[in-house]
């Protein structure tokens, strides 16, 4: 194994023990594998590596370069001071130090012969030669000729890139974001006075002190000088630094010394005294001239409190699939063609993602549910369909604002995206859109536009996964075409919330250009009520002399919707038509299904008499009770059954069990029945006719060798 991880493995115990002295490393001795694992940690690590660089004299560092440019290969003490140039004799006192603090290691399985013979085979583990070559180049380079962000963050590799991104508060999938993405994330807070002191606030004590040191000294100090007196061993040290060089706020580097290289940290100067660049001028939303826009279709503004009492009615009569309805299934979705007020005017056919939609924000309201794999009412439903609509959506809308996942946008757009607070982004668009004037028709565009130049940090913590090709083209991993790449996915993400969530809500209507196809955009009353809450709730046009009219056409006009009004409605009439004034049908079918259900028709009657202000049209109570009366009714009831013994007298068992408090009924036949409605009242009510005949001197018999099981007197 040539793995600095394998060598380790093969050490045993007492070298194992120089080398931590070496490296600094504090070894419990419990077990074996977790001392390996802690020297391995720190030999890898890169403020360890700079660490042991700075003791190991010139011909050592020489000879490490040497065995890199080996690349992992075995050589022998000859070939190194041959290539060297240094004294053999040297390079074999070299190499002992080497192995003993377990910068190389040998190939032999007795490594301890092999300096006397004088052949030993050593080579520099992988992990440890690269760590060391980069502290090796580091000292070649200025680190601070330009000190620029940009061209440092350049210099960064991209593991650290993940770790200060991480650092930052963002949610990093390892390997997964471009480069350039997760520089923007780092620069961005690095460039920002206010969240850097807000990161300082929160470090230890020690690494607060450095800061404000180096802050005082214009941002530069020797590293040996950063602690000033403080005892802190190497090991504590290397901590505090890693506080603030994780996150990229203090830089290593190395400064000309009269011994050559010194270690020294540093604050870059972008950092220390960040310039912020002067922000752009706020775009101007571009108001659209309502001429030139197609009509939008209307819809009550309350369509999706209605569509959702609409669900809710066939879930309470049919109970669905509940994966069907939350994840769309196109049989279902013809179940409620043009029964719902977004089914297109002319094919029925409902908006994509239209119906799982509202069914996932019933489900977060608890108005339906899963009953192992059913849908049916919740626990709120009630509660739900007996408000008004503008308190029912007002409830959707809160719901929605508070959804950790994007329902409205997930069957319309292929993408993932990792990590998104889409509560945080909805307040954000719900905020520009309370923004808008009432009524007043802006394009669309322009209104995305405007809010990612005002909200550029909108689901700055979210990374893109996938998106679909067909949708939006990946871009190459360069820091503009990354910020491009951005806004196009959030103008999509933008686009398609406004286009879905925005107009089934009924906060926003939109339209189209009749000449170039543009997207306009009007906020609605609703919308205004709902989002800024300065005014009272907008009130609907009362129309029609009462709530309601039943025609001689079995037709029932809806003048003024409610819930209430149209759970009702729905439980014994067909809907026909929705628009302003909806309009139902009493039907047969409808009336049967109400009647099955356990509604009757005095209830029917009764409710829509008084709903329509007066008695119903002659022909249309006739039918109804025509209806009612063609309807063959069978009642089923529980009883608990008792056969008196013959020759017994069924009134002397019945009065002794009404003496208890229990009410029998005799049937023609003598015999007595105790009835009952709840299932699981039954044994309650025969335990209790049993202790009432026993303790009143009859034997009620229950054995199969009893005659019939009689009631006997005893």
């Amino acid at each position: 194994m040539r793995n600095l991880l394998g060598r380790l493995l093969e050490r045993p115990g007492e070298e194992l023990g120089r080398i931590a002295d070496f490296w600094d490393v504090d070894l419990h001795g419990r077990d074996r594998y977790n001392d390996v694992a802690a020297l391995y940690r720190t030999m890898t690590d890169l403020w360890a590596a700079r660490d042991a660089w700075q003791q190991l004299d010139d011909a050592t560092r020489t000879v490490i370069r040497l065995m890199e440019s080996h690349e992992g290969k075995a050589v022998t003490p000859d070939v190194v001071a041959s290539e060297t140039g240094i004294d053999l004799e040297d390079v074999q006192t070299i190499l002992r130090r080497l192995y003993a603090v377990g910068i190389v290691s040998m190939e032999a399985d007795n490594p301890a012969d092999h300096f006397e013979k004088r052949a030993p085979e050593l080579f520099l583990p992988r992990e440890i030669g690269m760590v060391l070559k980069r502290v090796d180049e580091e000292q070649n380079e200025n680190s601070f000729d330009d000190d620029s962000l940009d061209a440092l963050l350049a210099t960064v590799f991209y593991p650290e890139i993940e770790a200060a991104a991480t650092q930052w508060g963002a949610r990093v999938t390892p390997g997964v974001h471009a480069r350039a993405e997760l520089v923007n994330i780092v620069r961005e807070n690095l460039e920002h006075p206010e969240r850097v002191s807000r990161y300082i606030n929160n470090l230890s004590g020690t690494a607060r002190d450095i800061w404000a040191r180096l802050k005082a000294a214009d941002g530069m100090l020797p590293v040996d000088g950063l602690f000033g007196g403080s005892k802190l061993n190497p090991a504590a040290r290397r901590r505090v630094l890693r506080e603030l060089g994780n996150p990229l706020l203090v830089w290593h580097g190395y400064e000309a010394g009269p011994d050559g290289p010194e270690r020294v940290a540093r604050i870059p100067r972008a950092i220390l005294n960040p310039v912020r660049p002067e922000p752009a001028a706020v775009l101007d939303l571009q108001a659209v001239d309502e001429a030139d826009l197609s009509e939008p279709v209307w819809a009550s503004p309350y369509s999706a409190a209605w569509d959702l009492l609409t669900i809710l009615r066939d879930v309470s009569q049919s109970g669905p699939r509940w994966r069907a309805l939350v994840e769309g299934d196109s049989a279902l979705e013809r179940r409620f063609q043009k029964r719902l007020w977004l089914s297109d005017t002319e094919t029925g056919s409902l908006p994509t993602g239209y119906l799982p939609f509202l069914a996932q924000i019933g489900a977060s309201m608890g108005v339906l549910r899963d009953d192992t794999g059913r849908a049916t009412p919740g626990s709120a439903a009630r509660d739900w369909r007996e408000s008004a609509f503008s308190t029912a959506t007002e409830k959707m809308v809160h719901t929605w604002t508070t959804i950790e996942s994007w329902p409205e946008g997930k069957e319309r757009v292929d993408l993932s995206l990792w990590g998104a607070s889409w509560p945080a982004f909805r307040a954000t668009l719900l905020k520009a859109l309370g923004e808008l004037e009432e009524g007043r028709w802006y394009d669309e565009q322009s209104f995305i536009q405007r809010l990612l130049q005002r909200e550029p940090d909108l689901l700055r913590q979210a990374h893109v996964g996938s998106v679909g090709q067909s949708q939006l083209a990946i871009s190459l991993d360069v820091p503009a075409e990354i910020d491009d790449r951005r806004a196009r996915i959030l103008t999509l993400i933008i686009g398609t919330t406004l286009e879905t969530a925005g107009v089934w809500l009924g906060l926003i209507e939109r339209s189209r250009n009749r000449v170039n196809r543009w997207k306009a955009l009007r906020l609605t009353s609703l919308g205004r009520w709902l989002i800024a809450k300065d005014r009272g709730e907008p009130a609907l046009p009362s129309l029609g002399d009462a709530p309601l009219a039943v025609g001689a056409n079995f037709q029932v006009l809806l003048y003024r919707p409610t819930p209430r009004r149209v759970w009702n409605l729905s439980s014994f009439a067909e809907l026909q038509t929705l628009d302003r004034v909806s309009t139902y049908a009493l039907t047969a079918e409808a009336l049967i299904r109400s009647l099955a259900s356990g509604i009757d028709l005095d209830q029917v009657v009764g409710y829509l008499e008084k709903q329509n202000g007066g008695p119903l049209p002659q022909n249309v109570a006739y039918t109804l009770a025509e209806w009612d009366r063609g309807y063959r009714r069978v009642w089923l009831r529980r009883a608990v059954l008792l056969l008196p013994e013959e020759g017994e007298d069924s009134e002397r068992i019945s009065a002794a069990l009404r003496d208890a408090g229990l009410d029998p009924e005799i049937l023609p036949d003598g015999k007595l029945s105790l009835t009952y409605d709840a299932p699981d009242a039954g044994e309650r009510l025969y335990a209790a006719a049993t202790r009432a005949l026993r303790e009143r001197g009859f034997a009620p018999l229950t054995q199969p060798d009893a005659p019939d099981g009689r009631v006997r007197r005893s």
